[in-house]
């Protein structure tokens, strides 16, 4: 039986695919918003831009793996669109999932100034991130394992937050290095509490799929004797 018609059996709330579903679109938003307010509107960035503030930076060529902090910042849009790919359970939420997973890896590529300068650290990390999250989210399209994809939806977030604050702490150290008056903003408290219910929704998820599988088992028992 497959992990669709087991979910039906199991009267799974599709509102609770739904839900996540927006929580991405809610931790999309907040990557958006402001990460670090500075005195200065002009310093005050969000994600996107405060990843590439810093890969100006020359201490981060120094980084062990190089641009770490920028990595960290850029990561948020590889972990979400992976979570596009392990949530979906229908046809038409894969279909609306691959739509979503491709503009996110559209919004990751690089300019084409990497086709002149190929050698920029800045452009490979963003290309590399970007094929990441197209292979990695297809590929939970093509396994199709509802546990893994369950798992991965519990594991994820907890790894975006913790990447999301490294990042965001080791930007507001450069502000400091530069004398720059800084606090954080709310882009990044509204993708942890994305994160955080995304986590809590795999879970109940999860719990619903295993419920029902012990429900299946005890029936069959019954069923022999």
């Amino acid at each position: 039986m497959s992990y669709d018609s087991e979910m039906r059996q199991a009267n799974a709330p599709n509102w609770l695919v739904a839900l996540a579903f927006g929580l991405v679109l809610v931790g999309l938003f907040g990557f958006a918003q402001p990460w670090i307010v500075a005195p200065s509107g002009s310093m005050t960035l969000n994600a996107f831009d405060l990843a590439e503030w810093t890969s100006l930076h020359p201490t981060q060529r120094a980084t062990s793996p190089p641009m770490l902090t920028p990595l960290m910042l850029r990561l948020q849009l590889l972990i979400l669109s992976v979570i596009l790919g392990a949530l979906p359970t229908g046809s038409s939420a894969r279909a609306c999932a691959a739509i979503m997973i491709l503009v996110l890896t559209l919004a990751q590529l690089p300019p084409l100034d990497i086709v002149y300068d190929p050698n920029n650290l800045n452009y490979r990390q963003q290309l590399y991130l970007a094929a990441a999250s197209l292979t990695a989210s297809f590929c939970l399209f093509a396994v199709n394992r509802r546990r893994i994809a369950l798992l991965a939806s519990i594991a994820l977030p907890i790894i975006g937050i913790a990447t999301a604050s490294y990042g965001l702490a080791e930007a507001a150290g450069l502000y400091q290095h530069f004398e720059i008056g800084q606090a954080p903003g709310a882009g990044i408290w509204i993708l942890g509490a994305s994160y955080i219910g995304i986590a809590a929704i795999a879970g109940a998820l999860r719990h619903i799929r295993r419920r029902f599988r012990i429900n299946r088992m005890r029936m069959s028992q019954r069923l022999r004797e």
